[in-house]
């Protein structure tokens, strides 16, 4: 069947373990954790296009090297630092085997040297290398992000956070310290590590932490580790406690939330950028370290599905630009809703059949409502049949406090409602999502042959109000790279023309784009199974600013039996090389060559 979606295992690749444990243990009835663990990744069972290749893509690139790290469990980022590369370790398998270290002193050859931060239970995915000089440490240090993976109940007594090492001999890694940062679940996901005069800080992103932690800090956390034997936390910032959000599930699109995802900090210390999700891109003034004030913020339209993941900052015709990439899974895009006298937006079902396949991408009918919430047959009109429906449906976590819009309980799951409209007759159904601090999203959902939205209580009455409504579907879109002025957070221009970004139904992969990095006029962004997309960004050097340009791709051979999955990209500044990690083939070691290497190199 055509609408069927189905799980496809990776799971929502970097956020699947954000809050992991920590929503399944602390969130009443588990939606958290499910919710977390569905992947956005839907591949229309039978009817995906034409499978993507595993073949190897160089195009202006040229590969030199390559490492498959043992074919053992799924890579996370990628640094370099010196001769040195540091893969990380992603969640599923969940085998703590924590960051493994690469020689890479010949690049056609590159060794395994061994790991760091192998701990049961966790996963290492994000690392920065720095070499640092303060009269405790001078050399070179690691700091890992350490996040639970594991359903072991003995974690649950755990802390998990930061991690220090010196690999000044990377051959033999020295264990500093570690500070704990959350409470029997959740983490460090992202970070950065910096020296600022005689200090090394370092900015991590704790996701969810506000929420759901048992000792609840703020999602953004700045660490002093100029002793990293003695690392301190010294601030903390969170969306809810400074008025942004009311809730860890209030955002716009498929996954609406409001969590600090990844922290980067400016050439010179003094700003942080953090991405906080449905938030956007937060500038913060981090002069005084203790007291991270907000300068300015990226800013979506209502109708977009936000997900900021990560950004980079650069520097053209005398304006500074925040390259931001949102990472969506979710290859629907918010639709309208569209009624006598009002319009809306309605966010789609992970286990519906895409409004955008219909005929005119829309679903044109008649309004009735359900009795009750629509868990029964009989609680749908006898002349249902052919029309739009409309479901009341309550925020399903049973803690009032949580969500306190009311102390009415959920009768049934989503899905339930969805398979009794269909039933009934129902052309297509829109849920009444009821909340007041969670935004209209699925929470749990199973195979439906119609289309599901879920929109606001004010759209939901005022469709029924009117009798008759269109749901008109958007252009689908995976996540791609969107530039905005840094001063203003206005977006300027975007990047969308990558393979297979707008394709509904997609081939099989995931084709949203993950990290962007930055050498001179070219931008390398790890865009999944789209492999490393090569931009020009001279574009932005205009006074009407203009889009970046594809000028390049490389896409590593699959490891067996899947297909390419490129999570990270970094590039070593003493000679250009770009090295790449790839979730289940390994390290990649490439140049860029012709129109993709930078100008003048």
């Amino acid at each position: 069947m055509l609408g069927k979606w189905v799980s496809v295992g990776f799971a929502f690749a970097c956020v699947l373990v954000l809050a992991g444990q920590a929503a399944a243990s602390l969130v009443p009835g588990g939606y958290a954790a499910g919710k977390l663990a569905a992947t956005h990744a839907r591949v229309p069972a039978g009817q995906a296009a034409a499978a993507s290749t595993s073949a190897l893509v160089e195009k202006n690139f040229e590969v030199l090297g390559h490492h498959d790290l043992g074919l053992s469990e799924s890579n996370g980022d990628v640094w370099v630092h010196g001769n040195f590369a540091y893969v990380g370790t992603w969640a599923d398998p969940c085998n703590g085997r924590g960051v493994k270290i690469v020689d890479v002193t010949d690049l056609a050859n590159p060794q395994l040297l061994g790991t760091l931060a192998a701990r049961e239970g966790t996963s290492a995915e994000d690392m920065v290398v720095r070499r640092v000089s303060t009269p405790v440490f001078s050399g070179d240090l690691i700091a890992v992000g350490i996040q639970r993976c594991g359903d072991d109940p003995a974690l649950d007594t755990q802390q998990f956070g930061l991690e220090l090492w010196d690999v000044t001999n990377p051959a033999a890694p020295v264990k500093l310290s570690e500070l704990g940062l959350t409470n029997g679940g959740g983490g460090v996901h992202e970070l950065d590590l910096f020296q600022r005069g005689g200090n090394v800080y370092a900015l991590v992103a704790t996701p969810f932490s506000e929420w759901f932690d048992p000792v609840p800090g703020g999602d953004f956390r700045i660490i002093d580790v100029t002793n990293p034997n003695l690392p301190v936390q010294v601030s903390e910032w969170g969306a809810g406690a400074n008025g942004f959000s009311p809730g860890p599930f209030w955002g716009q699109g498929s996954f609406g939330a409001s969590f600090d995802h990844s922290a980067r900090a400016s050439a010179d210390g003094m700003k942080a950028y953090v991405s906080y999700w449905d938030l956007g891109v937060l500038t913060f003034d981090i002069s005084d370290v203790t007291n991270p004030v907000l300068l300015s913020r990226t800013r979506y339209r209502p109708s977009a599905d936000g997900d900021a993941h990560s950004m980079t900052p650069y520097e053209a015709g005398g304006r500074d630009f925040i390259l931001q990439n949102d990472e969506d899974f979710d290859p629907t895009t918010p639709a309208k809703i569209l009624f006598r006298g009002g319009r809306g937006i309605g966010s789609e079902s992970a286990g519906s059949s895409p409004l955008w396949l219909e005929p005119r991408h829309r679903v044109r009918a008649l309004v009735v409502t359900a009795a009750n919430q629509g868990c029964d047959l009989a609680d749908y009109p006898a002349n249902t049949a052919g029309k739009i429906v409309v479901v009341r449906t309550l925020f399903p976590f049973f803690d009032p406090g949580f969500d306190p819009a009311t102390s009415e309980q959920p009768l049934c799951e989503q899905q339930v409602q969805e398979a009794a409209a269909e039933a009934a007759g129902a052309r297509a159904v829109v849920h009444d999502f009821i909340a007041e601090a969670t935004s209209p999203q699925w929470f749990d959902f199973g195979d439906v042959g119609i289309p599901v939205l879920f929109t606001d209580h004010e759209t939901a009455t005022g469709m029924v109000a009117a009798g008759r409504a269109t749901l008109q579907a958007r252009r689908p879109s995976w996540g791609f790279l969107r530039i905005f002025d840094a001063e203003t957070g206005r977006q300027v221009a975007k990047f969308d023309r990558a393979p297979n970004v707008h394709a509904l139904p997609p081939p099989e992969g995931f084709w949203s784009i993950h990290n962007t990095e930055i050498d001179g006029d070219r931008a390398y962004s790890s865009w999944y199974t789209n492999g490393v997309i090569a931009l020009n960004l001279r574009p932005l050097s205009r006074r009407d600013v203009g889009d970046p340009r594809m000028v390049g791709q490389f896409v590593p051979e699959a490891a067996p039996g899947a297909f390419p999955e490129v999570w990270g990209v970094v590039i070593r500044p003493s000679d250009r090389v770009i090295f790449v990690s790839d979730l289940g083939s390994g390290l990649w070691i490439v140049r860029a060559t012709g129109r993709a290497a930078p100008s003048g190199g």
